[in-house]
């Protein structure tokens, strides 16, 4: 079968968050099986890899460029949800993110299926939520990464999605912590960067490594240096490519995301190491972290938020009861890769018959 996985934004190495880490681990897996799996993604013409692409399509008179450098074809357009010539047809789509209706409009103009896989709310609100009813949608089906991603769009358009969370190959994950440290993962104002930063203020005694992720301009960059600074407990390392080696100084997932994260993949990623997670009791946050961490509301006093990492990180006994739970949490069928992607292909094939 030969399927695309499109998104309407950028993809590695351009961009690199969840949903591009999930199209990449998706399309290995696809390709490992023997599907032709390639991957439609906006050309950013903002660094030297888009630009030079960007020319050689104007060169060329194509809209779209390829390369290969992942292990398998990535097409890159100015605009994926209209532009494509020089794109290998498809046997089926799966849309999702950026202009995902109009994406699923070009394609079913060309006589391909697509289905709809919801990593985000983008559905619901902003510039690009989609409008009308469920009989205007051009796709064949939904899917959705989180309950609370598939309960909104149901409470939305009346449709119910089939659930397939991330993906995680667990190997490039699960390691044996070896230092003491509370992690907290791109250290922006969406992702609770003040409220991390006051929880580290209340815990001295406890150490705090803040891994950059969301590239920052040089002010908020210069402003996260005078703060980890001044604490002297606060230590910072760059985006890291591969993130065992975070997760091997990891003791806690500090995750106070204030904003509604439809899933939270560095909480299940922490998880396969047996890693407790304290994070925000919103979104898709509870799926993802289960029995294997504590909640907290992304509005409740910081004081709190340090009371509780503190009894996490004192109590060895507690520790030890939530490490055990995050390693059950991180084994339970929903999230294993085999089972997402037989699941993932039954429908794949389904909406292409």
């Amino acid at each position: 079968m030969k399927l695309l996985l499109a998104s309407g934004t950028p993809h590695l190495p351009q961009l690199s968050g969840g949903l591009e880490v999930n199209s990449h681990l998706a399309a290995l897996e696809l390709t490992r099986r023997g599907h032709r799996a390639s991957v439609l993604a906006k050309l950013s013409v903002r660094d030297g890899f888009g630009m030079t692409r960007f020319m050689a399509n104007c060169l060329a008179r194509r809209d779209v460029s390829r390369d290969r450098k992942l292990g398998y074809d990535v097409y890159r357009s100015i605009r994926p949800w209209r532009d494509l010539r020089g794109l290998d047809r498809p046997d089926i789509v799966v849309v999702q993110n950026g202009n995902m209706v109009e994406m699923g409009r070009n394609f079913r103009r060309d006589g391909i299926a697509s289905v709809a896989y919801l990593h985000g709310l983008e559905f619901e609100s902003g510039p690009r939520a989609w409008q009308g009813a469920a009989a205007d949608l051009p796709f064949s089906h939904y899917i959705a990464n989180s309950e609370f991603t598939a309960d909104k769009f149901q409470r939305r358009f009346g449709i119910r999605p089939s659930i397939i969370p991330p993906i995680f190959p667990a190997g490039e994950y699960r390691t044996v912590p070896r230092a003491r440290n509370v992690t907290f993962i791109n250290p922006v104002p969406v992702k609770g960067r003040d409220l991390a930063f006051a929880i580290a203020e209340r815990c001295p005694e406890i150490s705090f490594l803040f891994v950059r992720g969301w590239p920052l301009s040089g002010k908020a960059e210069a402003a996260l240096r005078r703060r980890a600074e001044a604490l002297g407990n606060v230590h910072l390392l760059d985006r890291q490519s591969a993130m065992k080696p975070v997760y091997e100084q990891t003791h806690i997932l500090l995750a106070p995301s204030q904003w509604e994260e439809t899933w939270g993949r560095v909480a299940s990623e922490a998880q396969f190491s047996g890693i407790p997670v304290l994070a925000s009791l919103r979104g898709g946050l509870p799926e993802a972290v289960g029995p294997g961490g504590r909640l907290l509301a992304h509005n409740a006093p910081a004081d709190l938020w340090a009371e509780t990492l503190r009894h996490m990180w004192h109590d060895e006994h507690e520790h030890a009861r939530l490490s055990e739970a995050a390693f059950a949490h991180a084994a339970r069928a929903e999230i294993d890769i085999r089972e997402q992607t037989d699941r993932l292909v039954a429908i794949a094939e389904a909406a292409a018959a």
